[in-house]
């Protein structure tokens, strides 16, 4: 994986013109050799034909090796998942939707890693961009003010429901982009004022 932000300035200029994967993904666990998807979301921006979004539920195999705490965080139980796609069908329309994409994350390593793997185990050939943009770089930049740059801590810092799940995380992670990608230092002077105010009334309501 190469990083947008260590490409030079007429390489990200043109890796803007091609299309935006923001992608996120729920799993069983942090080891993409050993755990599954259980759900993925994306929201694909093409400069020609506009914004597409996709959202599965993918059926775990190995459940068995889940690791308890991540399922508890990701909110799985059999009975939403029953109606949940094959991991197979679900990674071939992602590949194909994928296809020239240059993929963004909130760490979006653990993304593309999960989805490169799972693609591998079914066959499945890679189609998306080498380079991606991580938003925690972008965050790091910007938001200096924060101790901690994790979707949590930045839910809280804009006022954003609370996620892990993948449409909301890959949604509020497009938000991110967008917001931070073009920021000012006004911009970010209205936002900590932004969080002030909230925070002061959150205590005075307590």
């Amino acid at each position: 994986m190469l990083s947008y932000w260590l490409q030079p300035d007429n390489k990200k200029k043109e890796i803007m013109k091609k299309p935006l994967a923001f992608v996120d993904v729920e799993t069983t666990g942090l080891n993409p050799a050993l755990h599954e998807i259980i759900e993925i979301s994306i929201i694909k921006v093409c400069p020609i034909h506009g914004t597409t979004n996709y959202t599965s539920k993918i059926k775990p195999i190995h459940i068995e090796y889940a690791d308890k705490k991540a399922l508890e965080i990701n909110g799985y139980n059999p009975k939403d998942w029953r109606q949940a796609e094959d991991a197979e069908i679900v990674m071939l329309k992602v590949s194909e939707m994928l296809t020239g994409c240059i993929l963004v994350g909130h760490n979006v390593r653990f993304d593309e890693e999960f989805i490169f793997e799972t693609c591998f185990r079914y066959g499945i050939k890679r189609r998306y961009d080498r380079r991606t943009i991580d938003t925690v770089t972008l965050a790091l930049e910007h938001l200096h003010n924060l101790e901690s740059v994790s979707m949590d801590s930045i839910r809280e810092y804009f006022g954003w429901m609370p996620g892990h799940r993948a449409r909301i995380d890959v949604l509020q992670t497009y938000m991110l982009y967008k917001k931070l990608n073009r920021a000012t230092a006004c911009d970010r002077l209205l936002w900590r004022l932004q969080y002030f105010l909230r925070s002061f009334f959150s205590e005075l309501l307590l």
